[in-house]
């Protein structure tokens, strides 16, 4: 076969049913342009056949959806033969309509489907629909295309390598509604929507696609989807309130108003264990804008009328209750019914609530705050095997929005409770448990593999462990030296200016994208701040031939700390080497490589590829860079595909392996992969690739990535690149936090190599690259090249 093309399951659900659905074989085309469809077009089908697949399509779903924990397992999607008889016959648009929102829904379900194709579908849906008059079909698809564009962009299909400066990522035309999320809401939401190419507008493209949803699907008389599109906009909203205090009262009203809408919706929901469902959890987003809100009293009645008893249920109502009460000062009451909640969380079989409950007592009891929180954080590790990655109602992240409150405030209450080592190792344990969550949450606990945390005790001179952990009211940090003199294990120190996490945010963004654009110098100031707050406090014990070792935490794992600024101007690359890893159990030093010849593999693409996921524009001079990193007896492979991969790899030891090519990353493994000639081949693929010379005894020491995608800005989207060291099997892993342009990318890892192949650590041959382009002058002196550059994992 001329190009082998990577079908995953959801591709290969869909395509069949396309097959399945044309009448003759000349007609047969993938769904993606099927979907593109107009009414004015003469696609002849059998209807019969199509509504029996679109039928069997739904139960499908519905069965994957009542079991949210297990993995998809759709079954493939054939036609009866008994159809064949029907003449072919002009498609009718409803149906085609119907077709486009099943085939986007199951390509967006199934972990291997593609996101980029589910949108397109959606979106093709939704303008049927709306042509048509279909409401209940518009709805559905206009929710599924809020929650896809909600789960992340992904990968573009676009590539700027090729530029001088990475290209702006918000949209900069004033003329579009949608190009301000305040605006506000159209009379009919449900204009025709379009998935742009402009990147960093999906969330607001997701509000104008759950409002239509909630907007059609009260029309459609679908109760249950409209609270639901309006229970998941009102979230949305609220978070981003959180992200934005400059906007956050207007947001948080705006976020009040979508909840009290869901809650006249819900209470008209016939099936009563559903509504109390979605009322409870309109509720809690209400309550949790405005705890004086009156929509609250009626709906808490509604609870405690549907309850019939249930616990789950009751406990819910009670926490209402409590919260109101605390907002209105009666501390008391509200520790009453906090303890309501408590007892009937504990009637449960699984008290999958029982952390936060434990947390609202916290607060109304503040006297004993720090030994409720550290109980909520142990009632959190007993459930925390059978908590499925996401909530079943809303799609939500569960770490999000059930692990992360709790552990922040566990390690908060112990490190107040900490007066010794003793107690700091117990908040250390807390930290790291916590981070071990966010991978398995990112990546699904079967795709981490265990490893032991470093030892403090085993850190060389010059090596400085540092752990920052970002809190709702301040910054802590803590440190372990290396060397004879230090003292075992973790310190604790205080931050060197008074902060925050959502201030530690913000200080990201602007570094981050003034980077990026290049176009202002907003990164100098933020820089400045962020070294103040998370360097000086240990600037004394760094050395220029010692390793500052960091476990960033939340926003700061999309920093690139080698452009942070101290007080002379200079960047904190120049005063020491750096190296970044997901957890202290994903630290490990890393072997010295002594005198032994390195062995390189670098694969190259130089060619445009168009795939599924979009179209990834030739990349120029990558021939140039895998040349440089193979080396005197390395291996070039051109264009290569996942079979020329494969053979490079079983050929024998290999201690780099160097991937000029695209590679997307957006928070999930199984959204992440590498583009190859034809073809994508997904991180989990690769790792199973690099596993095969483990198994012989060839662990492969360092991935190079030099053309990275990710969504900078976005705490999930970030750990793609931990995602990358930590399942490659690699003990190293070299990426971009953004693309940078083939001068700058050739010229930097030309250097790298020069040093990593005379013998010095990958720490120490990254930075002699960095301070050479920036010693080089010009545009390639520029941070916005060389920082993007992150090593993580081993440093030596």
């Amino acid at each position: 076969m001329g190009g082998k093309r990577i079908w995953t399951r959801a591709t290969a659900h869909a395509v069949l049913l396309t097959l399945a659905i044309l009448a003759a074989p000349a007609l047969a085309t993938e769904p993606a342009t099927l979907c593109r469809a107009t009414i004015a077009q003469d696609l002849r089908v059998l209807p019969a056949a199509v509504e029996a697949a679109a039928a069997r399509a739904d139960e499908a779903l519905d069965r994957r959806r009542a079991e949210p924990a297990r993995p998809s397992d759709l079954p493939l999607l054939t036609i009866d033969e008994r159809h064949n008889t029907q003449p072919p016959v002009p498609i009718p648009p409803q149906l085609l309509a119907r077709y486009c929102a099943i085939a986007g829904e199951m390509m967006r379900l199934d972990p291997r489907g593609n996101q980029a194709q589910a949108k397109q579908f959606l979106v093709a849906a939704i303008n049927l629909a709306h042509a048509v008059g279909d409401a209940a079909t518009e709805a559905r698809a206009a929710y599924h295309l809020g929650l896809t564009l909600l789960n992340g962009e992904g990968a573009g299909g676009t590539n700027t390598r090729g530029a001088q400066r990475v290209a702006a990522t918000r949209p900069t035309d004033p003329s579009t509604e949608l190009s301000d999320p305040a605006a506000p809401p159209q009379d009919d939401p449900c204009v025709t929507i379009e998935v742009p190419v402009v990147r960093g507008i999906g969330p607001i493209l997701a509000r104008a696609a759950l409002r239509c949803a909630a907007t059609r699907a009260t029309s459609a008389g679908d109760t249950p989807r409209a609270a639901l599109a309006q229970l998941r906009l009102a979230r949305m909203i609220l978070s981003e309130a959180g992200r934005s205090p400059p906007r956050a009262r207007a947001l948080r009203r705006e976020a009040a108003d979508s909840a009290q809408a869901g809650l006249l919706t819900a209470a008209q929901i016939p099936a009563p264990v559903q509504r109390a469902l979605m009322t409870g959890r309109l509720a809690e987003t209400l309550v949790e804008v405005d705890p004086a809100h009156p929509a609250l009293a009626p709906a808490i009645a509604t609870l405690r009328a549907d309850t019939s008893a249930d616990p789950a249920i009751l406990a819910v109502a009670a926490a209402l209750d409590g919260q109101i009460l605390l907002a209105a000062g009666e501390v008391r009451g509200a520790a009453v019914m906090f303890q309501q909640a408590i007892f009937h969380e504990g009637q449960r079989a699984q008290p999958l609530r029982m952390p936060s409950w434990l947390l609202l007592m916290a607060r109304a009891e503040p006297q004993r705050r720090d030994t409720l929180a550290v109980a909520a954080y142990r009632a959190l590790e007993a459930i925390r095997p059978i908590l499925p990655l996401a909530d079943p109602l809303t799609e939500e992240s569960n770490f999000a929005v059930q692990m992360r409150p709790v552990f922040e405030a566990a390690v908060a209450s112990q490190l107040t409770l900490s007066r010794n080592d003793t107690g700091l190792a117990a908040a250390q344990k807390i930290v790291e448990a916590y981070r071990e969550a966010e991978l398995q949450s990112a990546f699904g606990a079967s795709c981490v593999p265990a490893r032991d945390p470093v030892d403090p005790a085993a850190l060389r001179t010059g090596e400085v462990l540092l752990y920052p952990i970002l809190l709702d009211d301040r910054v802590e940090l803590l440190v372990a030296v290396g060397g004879r003199g230090s003292a075992a294990g973790f310190r604790r120190l205080t931050g060197g200016v008074a902060t925050n996490r959502a201030s530690i945010a913000r200080l990201v963004a602007d570094v981050t994208e003034s980077l990026i654009n290049g176009g202002d110098d907003r990164w100098r100031s933020a820089s400045r701040t962020l070294y103040d707050t998370l360097i000086k406090p240990v600037e004394a014990q760094l050395k220029p031939l010692g390793t500052l070792i960091i476990i960033p935490d939340g926003p700061l794992r999309a920093l690139p700390f080698a452009a942070l600024l101290d007080a002379q101007e200079q960047f904190l690359v120049e005063r020491t080497q750096i190296a970044l890893a997901p957890a202290l159990a994903y630290s490990q030093p890393g072997r010295d490589r002594g005198k032994r010849r390195l062995k390189v593999v670098a694969v190259a693409l130089q060619r445009d590829v168009d795939l599924p996921a979009g179209r990834f524009a030739r990349l120029a001079g990558t021939r140039e860079e895998a040349a440089a990193a193979a080396g005197p007896g390395g291996r070039v492979v051109d264009d290569f595909r996942e079979a020329d991969l494969r053979q490079a790899l079983d050929a024998g030891r290999v201690d780099v392996l160097h991937l000029a090519t695209h590679a997307a990353f957006n928070g999930r493994s199984d959204r992440s992969f590498i583009v190859a000639n034809g073809e994508a081949i997904p991180l989990a693929d690769l790792r199973g690739l690099i596993g095969s010379g483990r198994a012989r005894g060839d662990e492969l020491d360092l991935l190079v990535l030099s053309a990275c995608e990710t969504a900078v800005g976005d705490d999930l989207a970030s750990m793609g690149l931990a995602g990358a060291a930590v399942q490659s099997g690699a003990a190293s892993a070299i990426a971009s936090l953004w693309e940078v342009n083939d001068t700058g990318t050739v010229a930097l890892m030309k250097a790298f190599y020069d040093r990593y192949r005379a013998g010095d650590g990958k720490a120490a041959a990254l930075r002699s690259a960095q301070r050479a382009l920036i010693a080089r002058g010009g545009d390639l002196a520029h941070p916005s090249i060389w920082a993007a550059f992150t090593l993580l994992g081993g440093w030596r």
